[in-house]
């Protein structure tokens, strides 16, 4: 259990981290413009990482796991994110209304979806995911038996 979970609670916490930080450095920056830009950064930042775990993952995992673990961190992330970040850095949660609070969460969702599945395509696109290696592999032992007369 501790061999699935773990690397899933490691990058769910990076991502909340990645969060916390961008929150910081927006709050210390006047210009809302400016701030939004921080924001977008921070949303880019989280999609590479579901885009390299992704990428990582879907060539020693079954895509169906991939999705699974990474949603599984995303999920607890967004949590996180939207319900601690806010505090931390000293701010109400649902402060601003309940639509940039549930954006919040639609944003994540996007990024999530973005993120793991250009992952998730590149792999395939190039042939080196879980399942392509199966069958490449299954292929050259199919080879390399003589045939049976």
């Amino acid at each position: 259990m501790k061999e699935r979970w773990l690397p899933v609670g490691v990058i769910a916490g990076t991502l909340f981290v990645v969060n916390v930080v961008a929150r910081w450095i927006a709050k210390g920056i006047e210009d809302d413009a400016k701030q939004g830009v921080a924001g977008m950064i921070a949303l880019g930042v989280i999609g590479l990482v579901f885009f390299g775990m992704a990428i990582y993952w879907g060539r020693i995992r079954p895509q169906a796991r991939v999705v699974a673990d990474l949603a599984a961190a995303g999920g607890v992330a967004c949590l996180l994110s939207a319900l601690v970040g806010p505090l931390l850095a000293g701010e109400n949660p649902f402060g601003p209304g309940a639509g940039a609070f549930f954006s919040q969460i639609w944003f994540y969702g996007g990024v999530f979806i973005v993120g793991t599945g250009l992952g998730l395509l590149v792999l395939t696109a190039f042939a080196t995911d879980y399942r392509a290696r199966q069958l490449k592999s299954f292929a050259q032992q199919a080879k390399a038996r003589p045939r049976r007369v």
